[in-house]
């Protein structure tokens, strides 16, 4: 999916920041085709944007330091922003329902469409791999993949 679907699905992106309610779309500007990075809904898509970009820096930050590519994201949307050449954000103000439906709308468009956004589904809320006592099922999943001698590290790791 490319951010030409995007407006042309739910029309142009406010002229200014969202401060309220709405959705947002994170997109490679430096890419010909635009492609959608990231589709998401907040209560203040202004702050959470912010955020993002500061989580963002913060795992290039990490991964420059020489921690591992789980240890480093507190997100998978993080490892998407600092990969992209141009990571850009364009905000739509929606009412709170209004917002939901749309996101969701538009990831399954996206699917529909074979264009699945890279860091679509890649957010958690319980930490990164500096969480090595968590009992949450995935994060130990994941801490069990990014041990040194597991093949999921060397192919991650080789591709970072």
């Amino acid at each position: 999916m490319n951010i030409d679907m995007v407006r042309a699905a739910i029309g142009p992106e406010s002229p200014g920041k969202v401060i309220g309610s709405g959705i947002y779309v994170w997109f490679d500007a430096a890419t010909v085709e635009h492609p959608v990075l990231y589709i998401g809904k907040s209560g203040n898509v202004a702050r959470r944007t912010s955020n993002e970009r500061t989580w963002t820096e913060q795992f290039k930050d990490a991964r420059r330091r020489g921690n591992t590519l789980w240890y480093s994201a507190g997100c998978g949307l993080s490892a998407v922003l600092a990969a992209a050449a141009d990571p850009q954000v364009f905000m739509w103000a929606f009412g709170k329902p209004e917002a939901a439906a749309t996101e969701r709308a538009l990831i399954r468009l996206a699917a529909m469409t074979g264009g699945t956004p890279p860091a679509q589904g890649g957010g958690w809320g319980w930490g990164r791999g500096d969480q090595a006592g968590s009992p949450d099922a995935v994060h130990q999943l994941l801490n069990l993949w990014f041990q040194e001698d597991h093949m999921v590290h060397r192919i991650a790791e080789a591709g970072t």
